[in-house]
C-alpha cells in the first residue's frame, strides 16, 4: 500500500470514529486530524471539506450496514437458520461498530434525499429469493399470512432497537456496560426463536 493511500485510510478510520460518535454537527476537523495523527492542512489536502469527508464516511458506513445483511437474505438456507444467521450478523456487526446504527439512522433522517439517492445508486434491494421463500412458507401453511415486507421490517426493528435505545435500556433496567453486553448476547440467542414463533401457524 502506498503512503498516500495509507494516509487516506488512516484519515477515514479516524473520521469514521469521530463522526459515528458525534454526528456531522458535533465533529470538528481538528479533532479528526488529531485522531488520525496528522496536521489539519494535510487533512484538507486529502479531503477539501468536512462535508466531502463526511459523505465518504457515510457511504462507507452504509456499505457496512447493508451488503452483509443482503448476503444472508440471499443465502441458500432454510428459513430458521437464515433468521438465526441474520440476527447473528447484525449483532456481530454492531459489536465491532457500536455507534454505527445510531449514526446511520440519525444521518438518514437528517438528509433523507441524499440517503435515498445513495441507496438507489448502490442498488440495494431485498432479494426476490427471500420474498419468494416467505411466500412459500405461507403457501405451505407453516407460516401466518404476513406481508414479506412486514416480516423483514419487524426482524430488522427487533435487532436494531436495543442498539439505538441503549441509554434508555441501561437506565430503565439499571444495567452497567457488562450487563448490557450480556443482555445482547442472550438476546442474540433468543431473538430468532421469538421472531419465528411469532409467525408460526
Amino acid at each position: 500500500m502506498s503512503e498516500e493511500i495509507e494516509t487516506e485510510q488512516q484519515i477515514l478510520e479516524a473520521a469514521k470514529q469521530i463522526f459515528q460518535e458525534r454526528g456531522f454537527a458535533g465533529a470538528r476537523m481538528q479533532e479528526i486530524a488529531d485522531e488520525a495523527d496528522i496536521n489539519k492542512s494535510m487533512l484538507h489536502y486529502y479531503f477539501r471539506s468536512k462535508d466531502k469527508l463526511f459523505q465518504k464516511v457515510f457511504q462507507d458506513s452504509i456499505r457496512q450496514f447493508f451488503p452483509e445483511i443482503l448476503k444472508v437474505l440471499h443465502a441458500d438456507l432454510a428459513l430458521t437458520p437464515k433468521i438465526e444467521k441474520l440476527v447473528e450478523t447484525y449483532y456481530e456487526m454492531f459489536r465491532k461498530h457500536p455507534h454505527l446504527p445510531r449514526f446511520v439512522i440519525h444521518e438518514m433522517n437528517q438528509h433523507p434525499d441524499r440517503f435515498k439517492e445513495f441507496v438507489k445508486n448502490m442498488g440495494f434491494e431485498i432479494p426476490e429469493t427471500f420474498v419468494k421463500q416467505i411466500r412459500q412458507e405461507i403457501e405451505s401453511d407453516s407460516m401466518l399470512n404476513i406481508d414479506p415486507r412486514e416480516f423483514i421490517i419487524n426482524t430488522i426493528g427487533l435487532c436494531v432497537f436495543p442498539l439505538i435505545a441503549r441509554p434508555m435500556i441501561e437506565t430503565v433496567f439499571k444495567m452497567n456496560n457488562e450487563q448490557y453486553q450480556q443482555f445482547l448476547e442472550q438476546r442474540k440467542k433468543e431473538l430468532p426463536k421469538f421472531i419465528l414463533n411469532a409467525v408460526k401457524k
